[in-house]
C-alpha cells in the first residue's frame, strides 16, 4: 500500500506539501498540486482517515439514526442531512433503529466507539435513557422530527399539534363527526402531539370524543391495517379516518379495501406526510406535507455549529410549518371554498395552505433556513 512518503518521492516534493494537498489546507502552487495528485493517482494512494483523525480529533463522520428508513419521510430527511454534510466535507453513517429503543442504544454506543463527530437522531422512545451515553461522552447531538424530555439538545421538528388540528378541522368542515385517529406509539412525542391536536379540534367543534375511535400502536403498515379493521368493524364505524403518517394511511387503505369501503364515498381519508408519486395512488391522498428535506438541512447546520464550537449556548428548537394538500381521498370538491381553512389551489389542482411562520416556544430562539 502506497504511503505519503511514496507520493512525495514520485512527485518530487516534500511530505509536508503532499499533506497540504491532501488536507486542502495551506498554500501549494498549482504545478506542485498537479504533481502530487498525479502521483497519488498513479500509486493508488488513499489517505489514512483514522490516522488523520487521531491528530485532528475529528473523524469526518456524522451519524444519522432514524426509526423507519423505508419511509419516504425519513429518506427525504436523510437526503437533506447528506447534502449539507457533504458540502462541509463530512460523510454520513446511516442507522435504522426500527422504532426500537434497544437497537437505538446499540447504535448510539457503536457511533461513540466509531468516534463520529456528531449525531442527528429521531428518537424511538419517551425518555433519554438510550441517548445518555451521547451526553456522557460529549458527542454533539441534534434531535430531528421528535423531541425527548430531559435531553438537552437542539431540536428541529414540525408542528404536529397544529398539523393534526388542521387535518381534523378540514374533515370536520366536510361534515364528518365520527373521525377515527390511527396513531403511532405514544412513547414518541409526535404521536402525543398529534393526538393532542386531534382532541383539541374536536373539542373546539363541540364534537364528543369517542375513545373507541382513537387507536395507538406501532408506526408500521400491518399494525395500522389491523387496528383500522377493528375500528371499522364496530357497530358505529367512522365516516373519516386521520392516519398519523403515510405508512398508516396505506394500512388504512388496505383495511378499507378488504371491507369493500369506497374512498371517499364511504369513508374519507387524510394523513400526515405526503407520499412520493402521490398521483399514482388512487384515490389521491389528502395529506399534511411536512418539510422533511428542510428538517434534515437545518438539523445538520445546527450540528455543524456544535461540532465547530461556533455555537455553545443553551439548546435551540426550530418548529416548522407544513402544507395541507387537498386531494380526492377526503371528498372535498377542489375549487370550492372549504369552511374554516385558508386553502388555495396548487398548480396541479391540489389544495395547498399558505406558509405559516414558525412556531417558537417561549424563550427559544429561532434559526431560519
Amino acid at each position: 500500500m502506497a504511503t505519503i512518503q511514496d507520493v512525495a518521492r514520485l512527485a518530487g516534493v516534500s511530505t509536508a506539501t503532499v499533506s497540504r494537498v491532501i488536507s486542502g489546507r495551506g498554500y501549494v502552487s498549482p504545478a506542485s498540486r498537479e504533481q502530487v495528485l498525479a502521483a497519488a493517482d498513479a500509486l493508488g494512494y488513499m489517505p489514512n482517515g483514522m490516522a488523520r483523525g487521531l491528530k485532528t480529533q475529528r473523524s469526518g463522520l456524522i451519524a444519522l439514526l432514524v426509526p423507519e428508513i423505508v419511509n419516504s419521510f425519513y429518506t427525504t430527511i436523510s437526503r437533506g442531512v447528506e447534502d449539507v454534510a457533504n458540502v462541509s466535507g463530512l460523510h454520513v453513517i446511516l442507522g435504522n433503529t426500527d422504532e426500537s429503543v434497544a437497537k437505538e442504544r446499540a447504535y448510539v454506543e457503536l457511533m461513540i466507539s466509531t468516534r463520529v463527530d456528531g449525531v442527528i437522531i429521531a428518537p424511538a422512545g419517551r425518555t433519554a435513557t438510550s441517548l445518555e451515553p451521547l451526553l456522557a461522552n460529549s458527542v454533539p447531538t441534534v434531535l430531528v422530527d421528535r423531541s425527548v424530555s430531559g435531553f438537552p439538545a437542539d431540536v428541529v421538528r414540525a408542528d404536529s399539534i397544529t398539523g393534526a388540528q388542521t387535518l381534523t378541522r378540514h374533515l370536520l368542515a366536510l361534515g364528518h363527526r365520527r373521525i377515527a385517529l390511527i396513531n403511532g406509539h405514544r412513547d414518541t412525542s409526535v404521536a402525543r402531539d398529534r393526538e393532542a391536536g386531534f382532541r383539541t379540534a374536536l373539542a373546539e367543534a363541540q364534537v364528543e370524543i369517542d375513545e373507541r375511535l382513537i387507536s395507538s400502536g406501532t408506526w408500521f403498515i400491518d399494525d395500522a391495517e389491523a387496528r383500522t379493521g377493528a375500528i371499522l368493524d364496530e357497530d358505529t364505524p367512522p365516516t373519516a379516518i386521520l392516519a398519523a403518517n403515510n405508512f398508516m394511511a396505506i394500512g388504512a387503505l388496505r383495511s378499507l379495501r378488504e371491507r369493500g369501503r369506497r374512498i371517499p364515498q364511504d369513508v374519507a381519508l387524510a394523513c400526515f406526510d405526503d407520499i412520493p408519486d402521490a398521483a399514482e395512488v388512487d384515490p389521491f391522498l389528502t395529506a399534511l406535507a411536512q418539510p422533511a428535506y428542510t428538517m434534515g438541512t437545518l438539523a445538520t447546520r445546527l450540528l455543524l455549529e456544535r461540532i465547530s464550537g461556533t455555537f455553545r449556548d443553551s439548546p435551540r428548537e426550530i418548529v416548522l410549518s407544513s402544507h395541507l394538500l387537498i386531494r380526492r381521498s377526503c371528498g372535498a370538491q377542489l375549487g370550492e371554498s372549504v369552511v374554516g381553512l385558508n386553502v388555495e389551489l396548487g398548480p396541479d389542482g391540489d389544495g395547498r395552505s399558505p406558509d405559516r411562520p414558525a412556531v417558537l416556544p417561549a424563550g427559544k430562539p429561532a434559526v431560519l433556513a
